[in-house]
């Protein structure tokens, strides 16, 4: 198999001419690395198939970690190679137009472009979650950026989409615009301004570049490129590389009746197996319906000492027709973010800056997504230790989660807050398509020339249906979500981002991706710095090992 970064063997380049002895047979590596920064660039460059002058190298010649920083570029280039390989294979298998051939200059601009687009809209997600987040504690993240070195508006010459759908061309400083007026602190310009929670979330985004409307998320891009190339893109390296491979195995493409290839749901791959159910047995038996690993939760807080909130939070639960006032769910048909409006009014407690936004219903008292399979937590959960917990776990329908009786949990940290929790079971099959009520709007297989095939909801031709016909069965029909069957495309394809991203912090998913992508694109004895070594050796079989 060709050695992808064979080029690795270059990274003598990165140290000084003494710093390397290689042995006839077997390198000896160096245990500390210094950097000849020009050097350094041309190999990266190389690596990453981008022209030197294209490349924000950032805090890449600012960090002490220099194995760490190596460790995300090789992850990255190996992520989009791969990615590269497997998605024109199954364009190929599905007769849609494929990228480009790779060239001695790196991969298709146009795949490129995707593939970046693809990994961006997990971090648009992040950062968007931070900023609201920012805005509640007081200490906005404009400020803490310019603390911690990060330069405010763009640091490079970019391309993004308008809200028309219409490319724009953003020059390196371009300002972007609030209500017409510069976003900026008072020490960038004394007449800028900052954006509102009403800004960010506002339908109707006021947000401008060159005089072009553009998305609040895609504002806070621009606004944090530096941040948001440097710090959330990098921080997302390893979890991309899982993606990519777990990517490849989430569809299986096989023949139609009319001799054509299509794409099926693969429900033993990682990315489905993780994330919900797929019984196709018995599927109107008791407990039978479907279950998802994935969660969205929001949380409101407020001062229960006087304990007439309280009080009035449950009446409240118990007066509301959509709600069952013994189990908090929410009546089939209806909607969890209205849910959320009719009790936004108890969220009067912000003091700890927890208040955070999501970025898709733009709700606040966001917690994050979860995952749990078997009731572990696939990486870290963003409520670990919270008292509701254990509920978020065990909840199977969209609602208010009750505490004994009570809509009311203590707040972990302080007891004299209280809080309203409420969740929303996110099905994977429902963000593709799956319901009646979207089946025009079934996620596709694109090519690149952007037309598409529909995916189809069984494991063959045979049963092209199958897993449709079950979704939509009355049991599972409870299970459906108005909100999710409410969002567009482009919000549906990054949520199934999101799924993607939060299946690959399995451990031993990340595990058997690093060890077969490794092992496909690097060779150890190009590996002459030992720190990196350590990091990706343990990952890599041999020629040896592979015919033990």
């Amino acid at each position: 198999m060709k050695k992808m970064l064979g080029l690795l063997a270059s990274l003598s380049l990165f140290t000084t001419s003494s710093s390397v002895v290689v042995a006839c047979s077997t390198p000896e590596r160096v245990s500390s690395l210094k950097l000849n920064q020009d050097l350094a660039k041309q190999v990266i460059s190389k690596i990453t198939g981008q022209d030197i002058a294209s490349i924000d190298f950032g805090n890449i010649f600012s960090s002490g970690d220099i194995s760490s920083v190596l460790t995300n570029i090789i992850n990255d280039a190996i992520a989009k190679q791969f990615d590269y390989e497997s998605t024109n294979n199954t364009l190929e298998k599905l007769a849609l137009k494929q990228f480009a051939a790779s060239t001695s200059e790196g991969l298709p601009a146009e795949f490129s472009d995707n593939y970046f687009e693809k990994s961006a809209t997990i971090a648009e997600d992040l950062l968007f979650t931070q900023y609201t987040s920012s805005i509640s504690s007081g200490t906005r993240l404009d400020l803490t950026q310019l603390t911690s070195l990060y330069s405010l508006n763009p640091i490079a010459d970019t391309t993004v989409k308008g809200l028309d759908g219409n490319d724009i061309e953003v020059k390196k400083e371009d300002k972007i615009t609030i209500n017409d007026k510069t976003w900026a602190i008072f020490s960038e310009d004394k007449a800028g301004v900052l954006p509102d929670l009403t800004n960010l979330t506002d339908i109707n985004s006021p947000f401008k570049v060159n005089g072009k409307a553009i998305s609040a998320k895609t504002a806070l891009r621009l606004r944090f490129q530096d941040y948001f190339n440097n710090k959330l893109m990098n921080d997302i390296a390893s979890n991309l590389l899982t993606m990519a491979y777990n990517d490849s195995t989430s569809f299986l493409v096989s023949p139609a009746s009319d001799g054509k290839n299509l794409p099926f749901i693969n429900t033993g791959s990682t990315l489905f197996s993780k994330t919900q159910d797929w019984f196709t047995t018995n599927t109107t038996g008791v407990n039978r319906e479907w279950k998802t690993n994935v969660k969205m939760v929001w949380s409101f807080k407020f001062d229960k000492t006087d304990g007439l909130t309280v009080s009035a939070v449950n009446k409240a639960v118990a007066a509301n027709s959509d709600l069952n006032p013994d189990t908090g769910e929410l009546a089939s048909g209806k909607s969890l973010i209205d849910l959320l409006k009719d009790f936004e009014q108890y969220n009067t407690y912000t003091a700890d800056g927890s208040n955070a936004y999501d970025s898709f219903f733009t709700m606040q008292g966001f917690k994050g997504f979860t995952l749990y399979e078997n009731g572990t937590s696939l990486g870290t959960s963003p409520i670990s230790g919270k008292n509701y917990e254990t509920k978020v776990k065990e909840a199977n329908k969209a609602g208010i989660l009750m505490n004994s009786g009570t809509a009311v949990f203590d707040d972990v940290d302080n007891q004299n807050i209280g809080e309203i929790v409420f969740v929303l079971p996110v099905y994977l099959m429902e963000l593709l398509g799956g319901s009646d009520t979207t089946s025009d709007n079934v996620y596709t297989i694109d090519g690149a020339d952007g037309k598409g095939v529909e995916i189809q909801f069984g494991p063959s031709d045979a049963n092209k249906d199958r897993y449709k016909t079950i979704w939509n069965q009355k049991n599972n029909v409870a299970m459906h979500s108005k909100d999710i069957q409410g969002l567009d495309k482009s919000e549906r394809i990054a949520m199934i981002n999101q799924l993607k991203y939060l299946v690959s912090n399995d451990s031993s998913t990340s595990e058997l991706a690093k060890t077969t992508l490794y092992s496909r694109y690097l060779d150890v004895d190009d590996i002459l710095y030992l720190n990196l070594y350590n990091e990706l050796g343990k990952y890599i079989k041999t020629d040896e090992d592979e015919d033990n």
